[in-house]
């Protein structure tokens, strides 16, 4: 009996130490955990001069120098009278729209998206809500949709953001969104560039004269006019418009800020910018309208409409004609004809180059204005 109860004993302590083995073990392989991954700040790295910010010095930088855009408009005559008619108070304006911008010098000058401002009688600006003032508008490129505002009043010197060269963006790279969407100031969103050169037809109901910047970083309404940024913190877009109704899906556009650069001038010395007009409508050269008509060029810009009286017909241009060439640019297609003569100064002297029937021809052309 006395062996019997030796040998219960002697198995249950043999459990009892592979069991505190096990655990002992695997307490300890859980405790060398945080050697194997490392956070952070285990160990601090030095920065090189090449190495770009974290999101979170760009978002406190940038705050300082984004605003939101408040605008009001009168109210129609019509609905003034049945306001009267059932009692209601009169109403002279009411609020009309609303977005973003940020500020490029530090005088109040302001730079936003012209569909955020365009039919507004009064125009307010802010860094927040309890800091807005009134603002103006000086000068905007409507085909373009960028608007220049000037900020009456607030503090002598304002932080405008450095504007850098969207050229050098590059696919993939990171940039950051900030803004006041839904009414949400400073709302700062991160992403990547998903594209590069979309080009649209028209964008909101007007023509579209530029290629833009696509990015995931979340953009909605309220975002119109405000920067996208790299990770520098310079404005390489401005905020624009989305695909999709609502909200954000992750396909937002911004304007290139160097498109910008190439107006900005003439906008901060007030009023519309003009744009050269040549006054042909054009296909792709490569398109199947101009292999019908036996066209065999592998670029240019097919001519399948003349305004009747404008630059090109009075300088020559006939219908079925391939302009190939301006000065001494090659023209790849239609959309690349037409970002040559915007870029153009009104009133200039552009020399085309012409197929017509298998034979150059050079014309002379004095632009129109629009």
């Amino acid at each position: 009996m006395r062996t019997h109860t030796i040998l219960i004993v002697l198995a249950i302590g043999v459990i009892f130490g592979l069991f505190a083995g096990y655990y002992a073990g695997r307490w300890q392989r859980v405790g060398t955990l945080p050697d194997l991954v490392r956070p952070a700040t285990a160990r601090p790295a030095t920065r090189s001069a090449g190495v770009p910010r974290d999101f979170i010095s760009i978002a406190k930088e940038a705050e300082s120098g984004v605003c939101h855009i408040a605008t009001t408009a009168p109210v129609p005559e019509e609905v003034r009278i049945w306001r009267r008619f059932f009692g209601e108070p009169d109403l002279e304006r009411v609020p009309y729209n609303y977005g973003s911008g940020f500020f490029f010098s530090k005088d109040g000058m302001i730079l936003t998206n012209f569909h955020v401002v365009q039919g507004a009688d009064t125009i307010r600006v802010g860094l927040t809500e309890k800091q807005e003032y009134p603002a103006r508008l000086v000068g905007y490129d409507p085909l373009l949709d960028v608007a220049v505002l000037k900020a009456e009043g607030g503090p002598p010197n304002f932080r405008p953001l450095p504007l850098g060269d969207s050229d050098r963006l590059e696919k993939g790279e990171w940039v950051v969104a900030v803004g006041k969407p839904f009414g949400l100031e400073k709302t700062v969103t991160a992403g990547i560039v998903s594209a590069k050169g979309r080009q649209f037809e028209e964008v909101g109901g007007r023509m579209s004269i530029t290629s833009y910047i696509q990015t995931d970083a979340a953009i909605n309404p309220g975002n119109s006019g405000g920067p996208l940024l790299n990770l520098r913190g310079e404005v390489i877009g401005i905020n624009t418009f989305i695909l999709g109704r609502g909200g954000n899906i992750g396909i937002g556009f911004a304007i290139p800020i160097n498109e910008v650069k190439r107006v900005l001038d003439r906008m901060v010395k007030g009023g519309r910018v003009s744009r050269a007009y040549l006054g042909v409508e054009v296909r792709d050269a490569r398109s199947p309208e101009a292999r019908q008509a036996g066209v065999t060029a592998s670029s240019g810009a097919f001519v399948v409409g003349l305004a009747v009286g404008g630059p090109a017909q009075q300088a020559g241009v006939q219908l079925a004609d391939v302009i190939v060439k301006v000065n001494e640019t090659p023209i790849r297609d239609d959309r690349h004809l037409r970002e040559i003569i915007l870029r153009q100064t009104p009133g200039a002297t552009v020399r085309l180059e012409v197929i017509r029937q298998g034979r150059p021809i050079s014309l002379t052309v004095r632009l129109g204005s629009r």
